[in-house]
C-alpha cells in the first residue's frame, strides 16, 4: 500500500476526527485478533495503524505548533580525507 498523504484535501478537524474513528476501529480490532488470530483481523489492524500513523504526521505537518514539528533524521558521511 502507498505512503497516505493525509495532508492533502484534509483539514486539522477532519484528520482529528478521522484519527479519532480509527483509534476505537484498532481497539476493537485488538480485541477481536486476541480471540481469533485470524489474518484478515491481522490485516485490516495494520491498515488501521498505517492510518493513524499518516494521521498523525498530517497533524504534525497541519499544525506544528500544536502537534510539534515532523522530526527528521538526516545523516551525511564524508570519506576520503
Amino acid at each position: 500500500m502507498a505512503a497516505l498523504d493525509m495532508t492533502t484535501g484534509f483539514t486539522t478537524e477532519e484528520v482529528e476526527e478521522i484519527l479519532a474513528e480509527n483509534k476505537k476501529t484498532l481497539k476493537k480490532l485488538m480485541m477481536s485478533f486476541s480471540e481469533s488470530g485470524s489474518q484478515i483481523t491481522y490485516k485490516r489492524l495494520e491498515d488501521t495503524k498505517e492510518i493513524i500513523s499518516a494521521c498523525q504526521h498530517a497533524l504534525r505537518k497541519l499544525d506544528p505548533y500544536k502537534y510539534g514539528k515532523t522530526r527528521r533524521t538526516c545523516q551525511s558521511t564524508a570519506s576520503g580525507y
